[in-house]
């Protein structure tokens, strides 16, 4: 053997011993997801008579419910349009937006059949978005195929009769009414105030729908009041209704333009229609899908949990798009409710963190974008002597128009948070820069604006804040409120922090800094975080605004025994006045984002078993139904979406910049595997427990922004790109966070043994099928309070 050949072989051996370390610490196993989702599908063997049992589809503009009504003989297909929403002028001065700029409902399709609906048999499939199974008559029945197709306006229905069984399709307009005014109409709701201007406005009917056919496919044109804005519904129906026929149907929604909405559905129809002829149609709505899930991974042992996850994550999907409409209470989905818009004192910011850590961007566009493009519109809500400024009222419509009469602008302040978390979740520091900043400094000088028309004299030195609101607290108007301090404050930082990084020398910096240096502390007592200087927290109540300087701010961090003890005093105090009844004699009806921010609370505070009761505790409220809706009254979709939130955080966390991987994670979960999860500073963080124990965990930057880990892995060995870390790439600080010197592109990897024996391998847990299929209608939804709550045989 020579010497160049012995070299040679050397060489090689090492080339490859460094390639199964690097491939040994990237592994990532690959998942059958048909067969993982598959075991959560939502199953109906009950027949769903109402929209919180309904099965549901939607692309994050068009979407249906499908349930019976009323009519024994009626299966209907619940249309929706996420943004059709009405537009009329205000009237003397007065914006009336509960009834002149809401939601509108749109129709319904019937399914007739000969017989009586008897039973049901369906599944949604959440791999591939659709719906399919069986309705049994007292004639025959007929097989179903259903799902709104992701990647255009258009919803495919599908229906196979068979034994003397025949169906009927029919479409029903729905009058284009406010159901905010209908509730008024009838002597219901709110009584003084704005609230009997709106009963008594002026609410001309528009006019009839126009039906029409052309080539084949119907047309239903409903055109607004004084035509700001139409609606078409076109569909077309081909086939025999006693044995196999197909339904295309399409919605588009037109403001300000009047004649485009006929013209664009058609379209929409000719281009479904030819991709089932040439067999595309269910490929290319499939493949959005596959595409989609695949972002990241997480299992747990604990099957229901995991369930309810994953169905978090289909609705996130089927209610969002990144050119969609900003998603307000209903999504596709709509409902009579007396919320019909989006609501920006808790909700809409609740429904726009999930997306962050499930890696799941694209579709959360939708905030910032719409943000940008009514950026206008803002700065019209303010009054005009206050120049360069903008706000938002407490409930909008789309376009944002929403006048804050001359108030501290703390909804837009923390929408803004929302625009930041997702700018620090992609690492797009240029929209940091050129979107958020802009828009964020306006919203300052909102504060500025009424700071200097406000001032309070005081003898501290300090900036005090003369009147806010902390959300729907009774009685919450009062000085120096925990919730607009905690936002102005972190408004005022950001901008000092955004300013510093680009250098931008912005002239207005002396003033954010004098608020960062000057504001008034936040208001405390025996029981932890006030409401305000003058308003103690001792009422029941549902959120937490008075906590929001922790979550989801950070502006006080839980990194010191004190502020841990401040975190969990406040939250103790917070829930035993408001559910758990410990100080009342009465828990709150409604509390479903009240658990949920409970969790992620506790959680961040490092007390996972209490994070744990809480998340819990949102599946057993009997407000949340048995296929994950969720309504107090009124459809609101931000209680479950921020369950899947509150479960991220209980599993990885990552405010003020710092990864904490299983911070919040209880004892119960003792196996449990992520894959891919995204972080603050554009990370993505994958790992591992079985029995307990911590396997691996692996973090890789997308972005090079500064890299601190936290991790319970005892001594761990560290390994970039699956090379042991050198030692001045790594330190370890007093809190047992680790600093990475981690480059863009590069993964650190942390095992409690050496690399090439640590157990990497990320798959499904296994579950039996008792613990499948556990959400829908069926007998195994029996379990659930929200069964008994809105099923009535």
């Amino acid at each position: 053997m020579s010497i160049r050949f012995l070299i040679h072989c050397l060489s090689a051996i090492a080339l490859l011993a460094t390639s199964q370390l690097s491939l040994s610490a990237s592994t990532k196993t690959a998942i059958d997801w048909n067969a993982f989702l598959s075991r959560h599908d939502m199953v109906w063997d009950m027949v769903p008579k109402r929209w919180e049992l309904a099965p549901y589809s939607g692309n994050g503009n068009v979407g249906f419910l499908f349930y019976q009504g009323t009519k024994k003989n009626v299966m209907s297909i619940h249309t929706g349009r996420h943004d059709y929403y009405d537009h009329r002028l205000p009237v003397d001065g007065k914006e009336n937006l509960w009834i002149y700029r809401c939601r509108l409902p749109l129709g319904h399709f019937e399914l007739e059949s000969k017989g009586d609906i008897t039973g049901v048999d369906l599944r949604l499939s959440l791999w591939n978005a659709e719906l399919t199974g069986t309705v049994t008559t007292s004639e025959g029945s007929y097989e179903i195929h259903g799902l709104s197709h992701s990647q255009m306006d258009v919803i495919y229905f599908e229906t196979d009769a068979s034994n003397g069984e025949s169906v009927k399709i029919t479409w029903k307009p729905a009058v284009p009414y406010s159901s905010v005014r209908k509730t008024l109409d009838a002597s219901r709701g709110p009584k003084g105030g704005s609230w009997d201007r709106m009963r008594n406005a002026p609410y001309p009917l528009p006019p009839e729908p126009v039906l029409s056919t052309e080539q084949g496919i119907h047309f239903c044109l409903q055109a607004l009041h004084d035509h700001r804005g139409e609606t078409t519904t076109g569909w077309m129906i081909g086939g025999d209704p006693a044995a196999k026929q197909k339904m295309l149907a399409s919605v588009h929604h037109s403001f300000p333009g009047k004649t485009d909405s006929k013209a664009t559905v058609k379209s929409s129809l000719e281009r479904g229609r030819e991709q089932i002829k040439n067999n595309s149609f269910f490929e290319s709505h499939r493949q959005w899908w596959h595409t989609y899930y695949p972002h990241s991974f997480l299992t747990i042992n604990d099957s229901e949990k995991e369930a309810f996850y994953w169905i978090q994550m289909y609705k996130l999907g089927s209610a969002m798009r990144e050119n969609g409409p900003i998603l307000d209470l209903m999504g596709p989905w709509y409902h009579d409710t007396f919320w019909p818009m989006v609501w920006g004192d808790l909700n809409v910011q609740l429904q726009y963190w999930t997306h962050l850590t499930a890696n799941r961007l694209a579709v959360g566009e939708s905030l910032p974008n719409n943000l940008d493009k009514y950026a206008a519109n803002l700065a019209k809500n303010v009054p005009e002597r206050w120049k360069d400024s903008a706000a938002i009222a407490a409930c909008f419509p789309q376009d944002c128009c929403a006048y804050d009469n001359g108030k501290v602008p703390d909804m837009l302040a923390w929408i803004m948070n929302n625009y930041w978390l997702h700018c620090e979740f992609a690492g797009d520091r240029e929209r940091m820069r050129d979107g958020l900043f802009p828009l964020l400094k306006q919203t300052v000088n909102s504060y500025l604006n009424y700071l200097k028309e406000n001032p309070v004299k005081s003898e501290d030195g300090k900036i005090h804040i003369k009147r806010s609101w902390s959300p729907e607290y009774p009685g919450g108007n009062g000085q120096d409120v925990n919730f607009t301090i905690a936002l102005l404050r972190w408004s005022c930082q950001t901008l000092l922090d955004i300013n510093q990084e680009f250098t931008l020398n912005d002239p207005l910096t002396t003033e954010w800094q004098n608020i960062v240096d000057n504001l008034v502390e936040f208001q405390i007592d025996e029981t932890g975080l006030r409401i305000a200087k003058d308003i103690p927290f001792d009422k029941p109540h549902r959120h937490y605004s008075h906590l929001l300087a922790f979550y989801p701010l950070a502006v006080l961090k839980p990194d010191t025994p004190e502020n841990v003890e401040l975190l969990t005093k406040s939250l103790d105090h917070w829930l035993d006045t408001s559910i758990n009844g410990v100080q009342k004699d009465t828990a709150m009806p409604v509390t479903g984002y009240t658990a949920t921010g409970a969790a992620s609370m506790y959680a961040m505070a490092g007390d996972p078993e209490k994070a744990y009761h809480y998340l819990d505790f949102l599946i057993k409220h009997k407000n949340v139904s048995t296929t994950t809706m969720y309504a107090e009254g009124n459809p609101v979709i931000e209680s479950p979406l921020s369950f899947a939130t509150a479960l991220h955080d209980m599993l990885l966390q990552s405010w003020d910049g710092k990864i904490r991987v299983f911070r919040g994670t209880p004892k119960i979960w003792a196996d449990v595997a992520f894959q891919d999860l995204r972080t603050q500073g554009a990370f993505l963080v994958s790992a591992k427990k079985k029995a307990g124990a911590t396997q691996f965990v692996s973090v890789e930057s997308l972005a090079g922004s500064p890299c601190f880990v936290q991790t319970d892995i005892k001594d761990p060995k560290i390994y970039i790109d699956g090379s042991e870390a050198p030692v001045d790439k790594v330190e370890r600080t007093e809190d047992g966070m680790y600093t990475i010197d981690l480059k863009k592109g590069q993964t650190v990897t942390f095992t409690p043994v050496d690399i090439t024996q640590a157990d990497m391998q990320i798959a499904p847990l296994s579950i039996n099928e008792k613990n499948s299929h556990l959400f829908g209608l069926s007998e195994k939804t029996k379990r659930l309070p929200g069964h008994q709550f809105y099923y009535k045989k």
